[in-house]
């Protein structure tokens, strides 16, 4: 083994894993950008931690750009710098620490508002995440906190979730390629204005997600999209022949039902009963239980200063008719699709809003460069 990987004690038991993981061309190729990434041992970023030495974050962004060697080693130097022009380490500390202490108003709504979770661990020991599109008001949060509050919170899951991928790669002594995602996009009447909600992600999210494409490649392997409408569902088939075959092994597209996924998610688990009712039921009774429950977030609710003060009055979700009101929630009505005017516009809005963000959160987006 040792003629095959770089000799570098400290990562050599990294290199033997990756040797065994990937051919014999992909592990020349990874070896090809390890030395072109030499000088990085100057950098501040690598020399707090040598990620240019790391075989499987090497392979990320080998992957991440197909393969190509000059891509990647651009890709690799621009994800460092950007690492120290925004200070990502300091900010994701602070956030994880205010967070934790629960002072600001920002934190507090964050968790009331947020509409990410770590659900359960996969079969390996990586965190399965939930995002529910279906119930998020990214403009209103963006608007409250700010957008660079957004970005933290969502790197800061980001940072944990490949620390994890790392671990599980050394636990299990084989390459892991990234975590299992699951992006609910319902329309369950609860919160308002499902399709303003989608427009919204679809204009605010590609300057956010953008930063995830660039910097973090291969964050998984493969992404649930669940509960979508029949519409989506078209659109999808309208657009799936334009996605490359490595994207569309990761993605899955499932519809209103949950028997449709069960089984697939199931494999997955090393345990189903680490799931939410919602994801294993159809049922009124389970779907009202869906967690996070996300909301409209009223206007001004983070008050001066985009919420950084501290504030030591419990914060109350609003009686505004999200799913947090604890009245009697009013649901709206249902619009009508106008299949003479808009239900193509709106297929195309629910399937790119859905693509859109398993895109470029799961870095799908990668494999067509």
């Amino acid at each position: 083994m040792s003629h095959r990987v770089p000799h570098d004690p400290e990562h050599e038991l990294e290199w033997s894993i990756i040797a065994e993981s990937i051919d014999d061309d992909e592990l020349h190729r990874l070896r090809e950008l390890h030395s072109l990434l030499d000088d990085c041992d100057l950098h501040p970023i690598c020399r707090r931690k040598p990620l240019h030495r790391q075989a499987q974050t090497l392979l990320r962004y080998l992957r991440g750009r197909d393969g190509n060697v000059r891509k990647a080693e651009k890709m690799f130097r621009d994800m460092i710098d950007w690492r120290e022009s925004f200070d990502v380490e300091n900010k994701v500390h602070s956030w994880r620490r205010e967070l934790e202490r629960g002072r600001t108003r920002r934190a507090q709504l964050c968790k009331i508002y947020g509409v990410e979770e770590q659900m359960c661990n996969d079969k390996y020991g990586i965190p399965v995440r939930l995002f529910r599109l279906s119930v998020a008001d990214t403009a209103g949060l963006i608007r409250e906190f700010g957008v660079e509050a957004v970005l933290v919170d969502s790197l800061s899951k980001l940072e944990w979730t490949h620390e994890q991928i790392r671990n599980a790669m050394f636990k299990h002594r084989k390459l892991i390629r990234g975590q299992v995602q699951i992006i609910d996009v319902g329309d369950y009447g609860e919160v308002p204005d499902w399709t303003g909600r989608m427009w919204s992600n679809l204009r605010l999210g590609p300057d956010i997600y953008k930063v995830f494409d660039g910097n973090y490649p291969e964050t998984v392997r493969k992404v649930f999209i669940v509960r979508t409408s029949s519409l989506v569902h078209h659109g999808y088939m309208l657009i799936q022949r334009l996605l490359p075959q490595r994207t569309k092994r990761k993605l899955k597209l499932f519809g209103p039902k949950a028997a449709e996924w069960v089984s697939e998610l199931c494999s997955e688990l090393p345990d189903p009963h680490g799931l939410p009712d919602f994801l294993l039921s159809d049922s009124e009774e389970a779907i009202r239980s869906a967690k996070p429950k996300g909301g409209i977030v009223p206007e001004g609710i983070a008050g001066a200063n985009e919420g950084r003060e501290e504030d030591d009055t419990p914060t109350k979700p609003a009686l505004c008719g999200t799913p947090r009101t604890p009245a009697k929630i009013v649901q709206p009505k249902r619009a009508t699709w106008d299949l003479r005017s808009n239900a193509l516009m709106d297929l195309f809005l629910a399937a790119a809003a859905a693509l859109m963000l398993a895109g470029v959160r799961g870095n799908l987006l990668q494999d067509m460069h």
